[in-house]
């Protein structure tokens, strides 16, 4: 038999929750608003809401004793294998070994830097237009306000707490609509290509809600 292991609390530290219950719960972590979803099979976290950081956990993604999402052979991780409203179950990549952890803990450890998950999805996308053919002025001073050829940056909030930015110049001068990739963070280079498709693929349905036309 698999050997368990368990940090969960006692049943008196815990309020019942039924399986099918859904609820977002605001927590104060590290003196910042978090918004806690609580699905009832993943875990969702939306941590400093004015200046967000998101963390999501899924089945089949990874839990690790880690403050990072950085992979090294001293780190433990856990394949989660089920998600409760109550507590995430795990075994061990390297052992086998089975544990529960304490659902509560585990979301307010990914924000604190106890925990970390692997990328495995976009939590969020959010398009941002920077200036505009109607100021564009390439000769006017750009200390207060941008006045340079406009573009728009379009930056993805991925479940491991971090962020991918990619940005679009526009095809036509004067047309506000199509546009085409032009640069990307380093962080987004360095994603396979699965991650990268979704990634890809989230983005330009964010751009085409927006309204614009991707070439």
């Amino acid at each position: 038999m698999v050997p368990a292991t368990s940090d969960t609390p006692g049943d008196d530290r815990r309020r019942p929750v039924e399986d099918d219950e859904f609820s977002v719960e605001r927590r104060t972590i590290q003196g910042h608003e978090a918004l806690v979803t609580r699905y009832p099979d993943r875990v969702s976290v939306e941590w400093r809401p004015t200046h967000p950081v998101y963390f999501g956990i899924h089945v089949g993604d990874r839990l690790k004793d880690a403050d990072a999402d950085v992979s090294s052979p001293r780190i433990d991780e856990w394949t989660v294998t089920v998600v409760t409203p109550e507590l995430l179950v795990g075994e061990h990549v390297k052992t086998g070994e089975r544990r529960e952890f304490d659902r509560a803990r585990v979301e307010q450890g990914l924000v604190v830097g106890n925990y970390a998950t692997n990328l495995s999805g976009f939590e969020r996308v959010v398009v941002h237009p920077v200036g505009s053919w109607e100021t564009y002025d390439p000769d006017a001073d750009t200390d207060v306000v941008y006045r340079g050829s406009p573009y728009v940056t379009v930056v993805a909030y991925g479940n491991n707490g971090e962020t991918y930015g990619v940005r679009y110049r526009y095809t036509e001068a004067g047309n506000p609509e199509p546009v085409t990739l032009w640069e990307e963070d380093v962080s987004v280079g360095r994603l396979d290509d699965d991650l990268r498709d979704a990634l890809t693929a989230a983005v330009e349905t964010a751009l085409t809600a927006e309204g614009y036309t991707v070439a």
